[in-house]
C-alpha cells in the first residue's frame, strides 16, 4: 500500500507496507435498462493548470468549488450513486430524465454523458524491457480447470484450510486499516447476499466515495475473508508469464465467515496521519465493537518510545479486550521494525516466502516456500522486541474491482504481498482462535494475551534466527486445536527479555500450560546462531544485459555457483555493488541443487531510494551445488508487470555465501513434567555476551511426545567504555538499519560523550543520543563541511549535565551503503567529563556590578577532545523561563480544511514545555511531532472546536517540528466540510539573553542567523561574545552561556550541548 502521510520536513519518510499490484483489465457487466440513467456530469472548467498530483491540494479546492453545489442539488432531487471524480472534473450519478435535462442546461456543465465503463490505465511501475517469451512451468496449473487452485498458497502453508473445518471466524468482527474498498465485490458478498464488509468508516476527511489506490484494502479484506466466489485464470492475471489458459484459481480468506470493518485511513487527498489512525482504532473499539484490529503501517520513529500516540491507542485497545495484529514492516531483517509494530501489546508478524505464484509467473518448474522473505522487517527493536511469529508475505492473489475509484485495480485480481499480507493472515487466524475458544469455553472469549499465546505457542519452528521468525510460522490448525483445548503447550509470555552488564547473568521465569489430556515431560534448552561453518566469496561482473526473455528480467551478470555442505542448518547470502540511484536495480536469486527457486532478494526501489546491498537466508539448505543469479529485478514480485528495464550499472558485484551452525545460548537445560491442564514454571538463567548490543536467541521446549515450541529470547548487553557496531545494509525503505544500545549513566557527571568512528566514510550513518525521558539530547552524522556534503568517518555526541538513568544510543543507516564491502564496522567510546572549555570575561558573582550599557568582551576557549570536527555557536540564556510564541519556518499557521498542508516550526533547545493549540470552525484533531517522528503528540477533539497537545520534559527534543490539523472523523460518503483552522505553538524555554551577542549567531533565537566556527579534532578555537547589560539598574542577572554544535547535514539540527557556563552579575 502507499502512504499519504506527509512528514513536513522530510527528514524521515513514514512508510507503510508494500503492495504488490497486478495488471490487466476486465470490464464489468453492463447494467440493465432502468427508468433512471447513470450519467457522468462533466464540468465546463477542467482546471488544466491544476495537475492532479503535482497540485493536488489546489485542485481539490477548485473541484470542491465546482462540484459541491451540484452534488447538493443532486442530493435534493433524489439522485443516487453519487460519486465525485477528480482526475476529470466530473460527478457521476444515477438521475431521472428530468434531472438530466436540468443538468444539461446548467451553464457550469459542459456535457452530460451516459456513464460507461472505461478501462483504467495499466500500472507501469516497471519500465518494460523486451517482450518475454516464457515457457510455462509444468505442474503449476490445475490438471482440470474446473478444479481450480486455491489462492493464496498461504492457506495451505499455514494449514488454515484444515483449520476451517473446525472454525471459520463466524461471529468475530475484524477491523482493518484501509483505503477505499468495494464492498460489493463478489468476493465480499456471501452466498446469502450479506456483505462481508459491514461498514466502511472514513477518517481521512475524503469520505467513502473518493478515489484511492485500494490495494491495501482489497488485499487485507481478501486475506481475511474472501469468499472464493469467482474463478480466475492466471493466463490473464499474469499476462507476462506465458501460462496457458485454464490455469484457474479461486481466492479464499483465512476466516471467510468473519465480519469486517474497513477503517479508511488513506484517501485521495488526505490520510496517514497518526491522529486519524488513533481515532480509527478508538472507533473500532468503542463504536464498531471489533474483536480484532489489523494495522498495516509503520514509520521510523527516532527514538521509538512507548508514548507514541498510535502505540498508546493500541495498548488501550488491547486493554479493552481487542487483539491487535501488525505487520513487522517491509524494510528487511537488519533491525528495521518500526512503530507501532514495536509495541509489546501487538502481535507483530514477520513474513515468509510463498513462492508458488512467483514460480508460476517466472517460469520455474519447481520451488520451495517458508524461508524468511527478504523484505520482512526483523532484528531487535529499539525497545528490545522481536517479531512474534511469521506468515506468508510473498506472494499471493487478492480480489480487486476495476473501477476509477480504485486506481490500484487494473484487473479482477492484484498480486499482493509484504508483511501487510502476512498480518491479515494472522488476523484471520486470530478470528478462528476466538471462535474456537468461545465454543470450547462456554461462551467466554479469550483475552488478547491468550490469543497471542495460542498463536505463538502453536507456531512451527522454522529453525531460522529468532529475530527473523519469532516463534515460527503460523499454524492455524494447531492454533484452533489449542483454543479448543485439544493439545498444545502454551507459553506465559511471547518472549523473554534480559538486559544487563557485559558478561553478567540474569534469572527469569517462563511458564508452560499443558492443554492436552495426557501428562507431558518437557525439556527446555536454548539456541542461538553460532559460528560459521563455511564462507565462499565470489565476484561476477555486470555487462550488457543477457535478455533471454525470461519474465523475471534480464540476467545482469554470469551466474555463479557455490557448494553447501551437508548438515548446514543456516545459509546466508549477501550481495553488494557500488550502484547509484539511477543505475538500476539488481536482485539476487538462489536456485538449489534440485533446480528449485528458493530465495529472491528485495529492493524497495521507491521514492528515489536505493540500497546497494541485498541479503537472504535459507534454513536447512539442501546440500550440493547452488546457483546464484544476479537479475535486473527488484524482488518486489510485481508479477503482473512486465520485467523491469535493465539499468546502466556496469562493473563488479560481490557475492558472499556463509554457512552457520546453531549453538546454545548458555541457558542451562531444565526438565519438568506437566500434568493435563496444569502449568509448570521453568527457571531461565541467562548469561549475557561480553559484547554490547542485542544478541537474540530462543528457548527451545521439547516434549517426549514430539511437541516442540520455540520462544524468542531477547538479550541486550549494556554499553561499557568501548563497543563495536556492525552495519550491513537494508532494502532501501524507511531505514536501512537501526541498532540500539543502552547505557546506564551514573549521577554526578558534568558531561557525557560518545565518540564514533566508521570504517567507510562513503556509507552515511546518523547517530542519536536519547535521554531517560525519551528526548533526543544529541545527534550527529558522518558528513561535514559547511553544506554537510563531505563524507568523513567520525562523529561525536555530547550531553551536558546528563541526568542519571538509562540512556540509549541509536546507530542509524539512512540508506544506502557504499557497496564497497559487506559490512561497515563502527567503533565507539563512551567518555565522561572530558569536555575542555573555559571562558574569560564572563562574570560569575551576583555581587559583581556591571554598568548598564557598558560592553565587555567574553572569550570562550574550546578544545575539541573528540574525533570529529565540530561547528560551534554560543547560546546565551537567562535562568528564567519564558513562553515563546513560535512562528512557522515554512507553511502557514492558518489551515484550509479539510485537507490542510502541514506547518513547520523550530523548537529551541532548553525547552521544558511545548504546547500546541488548534482551533477551527469544526471539530479537528491536532498532531505535533519532531521531524524524526518522535516525540509525536496528538490532541483529539473532545468538545468544542479547540484542541491541545502538549509535552513536558526536562529537555524537549529541539529542532524542526511540524503540526497538522485533521478533521475529526468518521465521515460518510461526503467528505469533511470545508473550513479554516489555526495552530499556535508555544515553547516554555529558557529566556534568550539579549545582553550577550556573538558573531556565531544563535540557531535557536528567532530571526538570528547562525554562523558557526569550525574546530577540527584535537584543535582549539576561540569564540567571541560581547556582554552589554541592558536590564534596569539593580537587576540581578543569572544565566548560562551554552556552547553548542551545529550539524549542517541534519535537517532536524539537534547537534550537541558541549557545556553550560553559568554567569551572574548585578546591573549597576
Amino acid at each position: 500500500m502507499s502512504t499519504k502521510r506527509a512528514l513536513a520536513a522530510g527528514a524521515v519518510v513514514a512508510a507503510v507496507l508494500v503492495c504488490l499490484t497486478a495488471a490487466g483489465e476486465t470490464p464489468p457487466t453492463p447494467p440493465s435498462a432502468t427508468p433512471t440513467q447513470r450519467v457522468v456530469v462533466v464540468m465546463r472548467d477542467q482546471h488544466p493548470n491544476l495537475l492532479p498530483r503535482a497540485r493536488a491540494t489546489q485542485r481539490a479546492h477548485a473541484l470542491d468549488h465546482d462540484q459541491l453545489p451540484l452534488v447538493h442539488a443532486l442530493q435534493g432531487s433524489g439522485a443516487t450513486h453519487l460519486q465525485r471524480l477528480t482526475t476529470v472534473n466530473a460527478v457521476a450519478a444515477t438521475v431521472s430524465p428530468a434531472e438530466r435535462s436540468r443538468l444539461a442546461a446548467d451553464p457550469a456543465v459542459a456535457a452530460v454523458v451516459p456513464d460507461r465503463w472505461i478501462p483504467a490505465p495499466r500500472r507501469t511501475a516497471n519500465a518494460a524491457s523486451a517482450t518475454p517469451t516464457a515457457t510455462p512451468a509444468s505442474g503449476l496449473c490445475p490438471a482440470d480447470p474446473a478444479t481450480p487452485l486455491v489462492e493464496p498458497e498461504a492457506l495451505h502453508l499455514t494449514k488454515a484450510d484444515a483449520a476451517q473445518r473446525r472454525a471459520t471466524g463466524k461471529g468475530v468482527k475484524v477491523a482493518f486499516f484501509s483505503e477505499g474498498v468495494d464492498v460489493t465485490n463478489p468476493e465480499f458478498v456471501r452466498p446469502d447476499g450479506s456483505h462481508v464488509i459491514s461498514a466502511v468508516r472514513d477518517f481521512t476527511g475524503d469520505g467513502t466515495a473518493d478515489h484511492s489506490d485500494g490495494g491495501e484494502a482489497f488485499g487485507d479484506a481478501g486475506a481475511i475473508a474472501a469468499q472464493g466466489a469467482r474463478t480466475y485464470d492466471l493466463a490473464k492475471e499474469l499476462p507476462h508469464s506465458g501460462l496457458p489458459k485454464g490455469c484457474t484459481f479461486r481466492i479464499r480468506g483465512f476466516a471467510p465467515d468473519a465480519d469486517l470493518v474497513a477503517l479508511k485511513v488513506w484517501g485521495e487527498h488526505s490520510g496517514g496521519w497518526l491522529s486519524q489512525m488513533a481515532r480509527a482504532i478508538d472507533d473500532a473499539v468503542w463504536n464498531e465493537k471489533a474483536d480484532v484490529i489489523n494495522v498495516s503501517t509503520d514509520y521510523g520513529a527516532l527514538p521509538d518510545t512507548p508514548d507514541d500516540p498510535l502505540r498508546l491507542a493500541i495498548r488501550a485497545a488491547v486493554a479493552a479486550g481487542v487483539t491487535v495484529v501488525h505487520g513487522s514492516g517491509d524494510s528487511g531483517t537488519s533491525g528495521t521494525i518500526g512503530s507501532p509494530a514495536s509495541d509489546p501489546g501487538t502481535i507483530t508478524v514477520g513474513g515468509t516466502n510463498a513462492f508458488r505464484l512467483v514460480a508460476q509467473a517466472y517460469g520455474y518448474p519447481k520451488y520451495t516456500s517458508n524461508d524468511i522473505a527478504a523484505l520482512s522487517s526483523g532484528g531487535t527493536t529499539q525497545g528490545g522486541k522481536l517479531v512474534d511469529l511469521v506468515a506468508p508475505a510473498q506472494a499471493g492473489m487478492a480480489p480487486c474491482t476495476v473501477d476509477p475509484h480504485y486506481t490500484g485495480c487494473t484487473s479482477d485480481t492484484l498480486v499482493w504481498g509484504g508483511t501487510s499480507q502476512a498480518a491479515p493472515f494472522v488476523a484471520g487466524a486470530a478470528a478462528l482462535v476466538i471462535e474456537a475458544y468461545e465454543h470450547a469455553h462456554g461462551g467466554a472469549r479469550p483475552a488478547p494475551a491468550v490469543v497471542k499465546g495460542i498463536l505463538t505457542g502453536s507456531a512451527t519452528d522454522l529453525d531460522s534466527p529468532a529475530d527473523e521468525q519469532g516463534a515460527g510460522l503460523l499454524d492455524a490448525e494447531a492454533a484452533v486445536r489449542a483454543a479448543q483445548g485439544d493439545g498444545g503447550l502454551l507459553p506465559s509470555v511471547s518472549q523473554v527479555d534480559v538486559t544487563g552488564a557485559p558478561g553478567s547473568a540474569h534469572d527469569s521465569t517462563l511458564s508452560l500450560t499443558n492443554t492436552g489430556s495426557l501428562p507431558r515431560q518437557v525439556t527446555m534448552t536454548s539456541r542461538a546462531v553460532g559460528a560459521e561453518t563455511f564462507r565462499t566469496d565470489r565476484t561476477t561482473t555486470v555487462g550488457d544485459p543477457q535478455d533471454t526473455g525470461a519474465p523475471e528480467g534480464a540476467l545482469a551478470a554470469p551466474a555463479v555457483t557455490f557448494d553447501v555442505p551437508a548438515g548446514t542448518p543456516l545459509l546466508d547470502a549477501e550481495m553488494v555493488w557500488p550502484g547509484t540511484g539511477s543505475s538500476g536495480t539488481l536482485a539476487l536469486f538462489l536456485v538449489d541443487p534440485e533446480g528449485r527457486l528458493t530465495q529472491m532478494s528485495y529492493d524497495y526501489d521507491g521514492y528515489g531510494s536505493y540500497t546497494d546491498y541485498q541479503h537472504v537466508d535459507v534454513h536447512h539448505p539442501v546440500a550440493g551445488t547452488w546457483t546464484a543469479k544476479v537479475v535486473w529485478n527488484n524482488g518486489r514480485a510485481h508479477l503482473a508487470d512486465p520485467p523491469i528495464k535493465p539499468g546502466s550499472y556496469r562493473g563488479p558485484v560481490k557475492l558472499r555465501f556463509t554457512g552457520h551452525k546453531f549453538a546454545s545460548a548458555g541457558v542451562p537445560a531444565v526438565t519438568r513434567t506437566i500434568a493435563p491442564g496444569a502449568t509448570a514454571d521453568f527457571g531461565v538463567h541467562v548469561p549475557l555476551p561480553a559484547e554490547a548490543g542485542d544478541a537474540p536467541a530462543s528457548l527451545q521446549f521439547d516434549a517426549a511426545d514430539g511437541t516442540h515450541l520455540s520462544v524468542p529470547l531477547a538479550r541486550r548487553t549494556l554499553l561499557g567504555d568501548t563497543f563495536t557496531a556492525t552495519v550491513t545494509g537494508g532494502v532501501g525503505r524507511v531505514f536501512g538499519q537501526v541498532l540500539g544500545y543502552d547505557l546506564d549513566v551514573p549521577a554526578g557527571h558534568r558531561n557525557l560523550s560518545v565518540d564514533l568512528a566508521a570504517q567507510d566514510p562513503d556509507t552515511t550513518l546518523a547517530y542519536y543520543l536519547v535521554d531517560p525521558e525519551g528526548q533526543i539530547a544529541a545527534s550527529d552524522i558522518n558528513l561535514t563541511g559547511t553544506d554537510g556534503s563531505t563524507p568523513t568517518t567520525a562523529a561525536s555526541l555530547t550531553a551536558d549535565a546528563p541526568a542519571a538513568g538509562r540512556w540509549r544510543l541509536l546507530v542509524v543507516l539512512p540508506n544506502p551503503v557504499s557497496g564497497k564491502d559487506f559490512t561497515d564496522r563502527v567503533t565507539g567510546h563512551v567518555r565522561y567529563d572530558t569536555v575542555d572549555i573555559t571562558a574569560t570575561g564572563l562574570p560569575r558573582d551576583p555581587a559583581q556590578k556591571l554598568a548598564r550599557g557598558a560592553a565587555q568582551e567574553v572569550t570562550v576557549r574550546v578544545k575539541n577532545t573528540g574525533p570529529a570536527g565540530r561547528y560551534l555557536f554560543l547560546d546565551p540564556r537567562l535562568a528564567t523561563d519564558t513562553d515563546l510564541a513560535l512562528t512557522p519556518t515554512s507553511g502557514s499557521a492558518t489551515a484550509q480544511l479539510p485537507f490542510p498542508d502541514p506547518a513547520n516550526w523550530r523548537v529551541p533547545r532548553h525547552t521544558s514545555l511545548l504546547t500546541a493549540v488548534g482551533t477551527a470552525d469544526s471539530p479537528v484533531d491536532l498532531e505535533t511531532a519532531h521531524t524524526t517522528v518522535s516525540p509525536d503528540l496528538v490532541g483529539f477533539a473532545r468538545s468544542g472546536n479547540t484542541v491541545t497537545a502538549s509535552l513536558s520534559a526536562a529537555g524537549v527534543t529541539p529542532g524542526d517540528w511540524y503540526t497538522e490539523l485533521t478533521p475529526a472523523g468518521p465521515f460518510g460518503t461526503a467528505p469533511a466540510p470545508k473550513g479554516t483552522g489555526h495552530v499556535t505553538l508555544t515553547a516554555r524555554t529558557k529566556a534568550f539573553d539579549p545582553a550577550i551577542q556573538s558573531p556565531t549567531g544563535d540557531l535557536w533565537l528567532p530571526g538570528s542567523t547562525v554562523t558557526p566556527v569550525f574546530v577540527a579534532a584535537g584543535d582549539t578555537v576561540t569564540l567571541k561574545a560581547t556582554l552589554k547589560p541592558s536590564a534596569p539598574a539593580g537587576t540581578v542577572v543569572h544565566g548560562t552561556l551554552y556552547v553548542e554544535t551545529y550539524t549542517p547535514a541534519f535537517a532536524e539540527r539537534t547537534g550537541s550541548v558541549l557545556a553550560g557556563i553559568p554567569y551572574a552579575y548585578t546591573v549597576g
